[in-house]
């Protein structure tokens, strides 16, 4: 089975090559995630967990935690496998039982017999059941191509019976991590390069910080790069293609602090051929309004997509059938399916030993996926086993927006500078963050972020143009030196670059904002003109 399409994997692999960057920071965070394929119990191949971790950024005084909890459902309860690496005290854990709890349950464990320190490492856990329901498990850390490899360790106090791998747990205390993945492989990876999908993998991304809580994915339309640039707009970030070919995002706190130091210099002396300083009052913004979507209080309904066939299908050993069902457009994906005995509900798959009605269900023996085209919806079930098994029935349950609670409202997050209005009147501003921005503490804080840019006017610097540099991207900090006209040295973001050619002649002009404004206007010496002119007699 291939590895990088995976058995499951937190950010799926597709097209070309795309990882998520290490770059988001969880204090303490806790996410549950069920896996769109259902797996079995009994296999010979394993399961491969993996992913990076990035300490460098971590408090050194506090415990460095990843773990995995795996929940299998029997039919009759649930089963959990917990993963467990400490990366401050080089400890892994493993445990195996029936209690949610880890602690609860039979464990194992290693030790590096020391703390691993700062730094980034790839981690994979190798985990294998027996024909009777024991899994045995084994750590590998790598770090900087020196890796620290576990024995195996089987965890044989209670077995477990067939099931399903329903739900994954994840924990992270005081990480970064990234590329999360779980993979069926006949084999365990035995290299350094294999481990780290060396040449394989490629990092094409670098992500901030999550700044901003989403309840629900609206409905959009058009190509991911217009969903990535209407988000980004939305919430004040950045998303660019750099020089080298690697997407960036950053959120609105990277215009937070004035910069001192510049990425590059753009002379008269050398680069700049023109440029036009404006600061006008137009750009300032001192009342401001962000447009949210309210999703509080607002619930989802259900409704089945039922795949009945009028015979049971018989899927033999290693065999694998696809079935389709049409679903709407305002319908979200549906829940992956477990397996049951009836079809009353929504959610629940029928995979039974023969075709009779009353034959014993199918459980640890079907692998299952769930995926939407369109206005379709595709239940694949492979045969994992060496028996023929018949499908029987499938009904999905696919979620929308309730209709009792309505469609979400769409509120508005306000901020003012009095000082500001005191200098320059009252200049409004209404942001449009909606349907991105989902609560109101995300548009308070874009609202807050406006303000802090607009209150005071930045000088403006329009058709700078340079000698064509493809080291400068967009968000940089250039220093502008001007000695012939506008006489300028200072610092300015770029917020637009546009690069053109004609013939063999390249053009390159930068939009530029300055990183300080020039302060409030002061007004010395104007004496305002009175209300009516004086000497003039009263009205008639």
């Amino acid at each position: 089975m291939e590895r990088l399409s995976g058995l499951w994997s937190f950010w799926t692999k597709t097209g070309a090559p795309f990882e998520s960057a290490m770059d988001g920071t969880f204090s303490t965070a806790e996410a549950n995630y069920r896996p769109a394929v259902a797996t079995v119990n009994r296999t010979s191949d394993g399961l491969w967990l993996e992913g990076w971790a990035n300490t460098t950024f971590s408090n050194p005084n506090t415990d460095q935690i990843l773990r995995y909890r795996l929940q299998y459902d029997t039919g009759t309860d649930s089963r959990f496998v917990s993963l467990e690496i400490n990366f401050l005290t080089g400890t892994m854990t493993a445990s195996h039982g029936a209690n949610a709890d880890p602690a609860s349950n039979q464990r194992v464990s290693w030790n590096t017999s020391a703390a691993m320190g700062a730094g980034t490492y790839h981690f994979g856990w190798w985990l294998r059941w027996s024909s009777t329901g024991v899994p045995t498990v084994a750590p590998v850390v790598t770090k900087n191509g020196t890796a620290w490899a576990g024995a195996d360790q089987s965890l044989a106090t209670a077995p477990s019976p067939p099931g399903e791998l329903r739900a994954v747990n994840l924990v992270v205390t005081n990480l970064r991590i990234e590329a999360m993945q779980i993979s069926q492989l006949a084999a365990k990876p035995a290299t350094d390069a294999e481990r780290t999908l060396t040449g394989t993998w490629t990092k094409g991304a670098t992500l901030g910080t999550p700044a901003f809580p989403m309840a629900v994915f609206p409905a959009v339309s058009g190509d991911v790069w217009s969903v990535l640039t209407d988000i980004a707009r939305a919430t004040l970030s950045t998303v660019e293609v750099d020089r080298d070919g690697f997407i960036r995002w950053q959120d609105y706190t990277r215009w937070a602090a004035t910069p001192t130091t510049p990425a590059l210099t753009v002379s008269s002396a050398r680069e700049l051929a023109s440029l036009t300083v404006t600061e006008e009052i137009d750009a300032c913004r001192n009342a401001v309004a962000v447009k949210w979507q309210n999703w509080a209080g607002h619930d989802y309904e259900l409704a089945g997509l039922t795949d009945s066939p009028a015979t049971p299908i018989a899927v033999a050993a290693g065999a694998t059938i696809t079935r389709s069902m049409p679903t709407s457009e305002d319908r979200y994906d549906p829940v992956p399916p477990t397996i049951t005995g009836a079809l009353s509900g929504w959610g629940n798959l029928i995979i039974r030993t023969a075709a009779a009605t009353t034959a014993p269900l199918v459980r640890g023996a079907a692998e299952y996926s769930i995926r939407r085209e369109d206005g379709t919806v595709y239940l694949t079930v492979r045969n994992r086993s060496a028996s023929t098994f018949y499908y029987h029935a499938c009904n999905l349950g696919t979620p929308k927006p309730s209709q009792t609670t309505g469609t979400p409202v769409v509120s508005l997050a306000a901020e003012r500078d009095a000082a500001s209005q005191a200098a320059y009147g009252m200049q409004s501003f209404e942001h449009d963050g909606a349907p991105w921005i989902q609560d109101g503490g995300t548009g308070r804080d874009v609202a807050k972020a406006l303000i802090k840019a607009g209150a005071v006017p930045a000088p403006q610097l329009q058709s700078v143009e340079i000698l064509p540099n493809p080291r400068v991207d967009l968000g940089d900090v250039v220093r502008v030196v001007d000695t012939t006209g506008a006489q300028l040295d200072t610092l300015a973001w770029v917020i637009g670059i546009r690069t053109e050619g004609s013939g063999t002649a390249v053009r390159q002009t930068l939009t530029l904002r300055g990183v300080a404004s020039n302060g409030m206007p002061a007004d010395t010496g104007l004496t305002p003109d009175p209300p009516t002119r004086p000497g003039a007699p009263p009205p008639v």
